[in-house]
């Protein structure tokens, strides 16, 4: 199969959308599928394209056994709803042109979204080339900047609103990364039977269990303290302002380190609030790269994953919460929902109401007097991720979908 994968985030660039394109496309590169990934020039977050890709327009690469197409992107840091858009609808612009004139003609397109503008531009190319697409819904947009205060005017939510339910009508699938959220778009009177969902994963071949006393603890100075970790986007969906309210609860017994590691719009923010509260039982980390974060994870003796709370983050899943499982770290999750769900039926950690400070703190102290019961949840939420969340399996799953809505679209003699 023929495979023209859409996506604006590849690496370097890091996330949970990175990573997951990424991944499929080599795994299905190495499953004999031919792929071409089209995305822009790395720049996110910080808005700066680096070195070897400025003044350009087009650059193709091979990327361990498939093609890597990146066309041109206005690049913004990611901070303001206007300039993220900006960015997005500037890579509708150049991808669509680079699509037509610098692409090959594939059996299918996935368009990965969000942002936004990543499903209309599959339906385009789509129809250009005269191929099916397949609309990727890891956020469902606008309904997640509504519900996040990101986006107010009732006239332009409408317009929204119509091309979201235009593309899921003529998408010949739609692939969503929460059943939760496949069962929320589908209520609304889509077609169910194009609906699939194939959720985040892990590379278990890399996310594995490590020795906590390492160089991560070494050279932060956290050797006999009980480190809690964030680790991921710092944006406004994550509510991080919450964990300040557990770190200044906890200010005042040495024993504990809270940890940020990664990048986002709310993340100078929050270090300015730390630093006007006096915490210095917090530190803030940059993203550390893939092959890093399990030595990361390891180095943590338990690993937040909080959501703001609302009616819309009941729907998703944060990816970190299969690699924390991985790397046999007990999770403490902030979240309602199929999150919540999940990490219930893994036993893999304790589960608070999402933005309750108090009851974060009442779980680190948990851990902390319970060591023995912090790794059982480790070791059980591993077996659960090695389990039903492998990369590899999701990939392949995908697969399995794309071929039969080929066969299913044969023509009959």
């Amino acid at each position: 199969m023929k495979i023209l994968l859409l996506t604006q985030y590849f690496p370097p660039e890091f996330g949970a959308a990175a990573a997951r394109n990424s991944e499929h496309a080599l795994y299905w590169a190495q499953s004999g599928h031919e792929v071409e990934v089209l995305t822009g020039f790395p720049n996110y977050p910080e808005g700066v394209i680096p070195p070897g890709y400025s003044g350009r327009y087009f650059v193709r690469e091979e990327c361990g056994g498939y093609t890597l197409a990146r066309t041109w992107i206005y690049a913004t840091p990611n901070r303001g709803i206007l300039q993220r858009a900006l960015a997005s609808f500037s890579f509708l612009l150049s991808a669509t042109i680079a699509g037509v004139l610098r692409c090959g003609r594939p059996d299918v397109i996935i368009a990965s979204s969000g942002p936004f503008f990543m499903g209309p531009l599959g339906w385009l190319l789509s129809r250009l080339k005269g191929v099916p697409f397949a609309l990727e819904v890891r956020d469902i947009l606008p309904q997640q900047a509504v519900d996040t205060g990101m986006l107010r005017n009732p006239v332009l939510i409408q317009i929204l609103e119509a091309i979201e339910a235009f593309l899921y009508r003529h998408a010949r699938r739609v692939i969503c990364v929460a059943e939760a959220s496949r069962q929320s778009i589908i209520e609304r009177g889509f077609d169910a039977d194009k609906f699939f969902t194939i959720e985040n994963g892990i590379r278990e071949d890399l996310f594995v269990p490590g020795e906590k006393e390492n160089a991560f603890r070494q050279e932060f100075g956290w050797e006999g303290r009980f480190v809690a970790l964030y680790a991921g986007a710092h944006g406004v969906s994550q509510g991080l302002a919450t964990l300040l309210d557990v770190a200044e609860r906890l200010k005042d017994d040495p024993r504990f380190q809270l940890v940020f590691a990664g990048e986002g719009a709310e993340k100078p923010a929050l270090i300015a609030e730390a630093e006007s509260r006096g915490l210095r039982n917090v530190t803030f980390l940059p993203p550390q790269g893939k092959s890093r974060m399990p030595a990361l994870y390891a180095a943590a003796d338990v690993c937040f994953a909080p959501l703001r709370r609302g009616a819309y983050f009941t729907l998703n899943i944060p990816s970190k919460i299969f690699e924390i499982m991985a790397c046999a770290r007990p999770i403490i999750l902030g979240a309602d929902g199929q999150a919540r769900r999940l990490v219930e039926e893994a036993q893999a950690g304790i589960a608070v109401a999402p933005e309750d400070a108090d009851a974060f703190v009442r779980a680190v102290h948990e851990l902390r007097d319970a060591p023995e019961r912090a790794k059982v949840m480790g070791e059980s939420g591993r077996r659960y991720v090695i389990e039903h969340f492998t990369r590899q399996g999701q990939a392949a799953r995908y697969i399995e979908i794309l071929e039969a809505m080929q066969q299913s679209e044969a023509p009959r003699n």
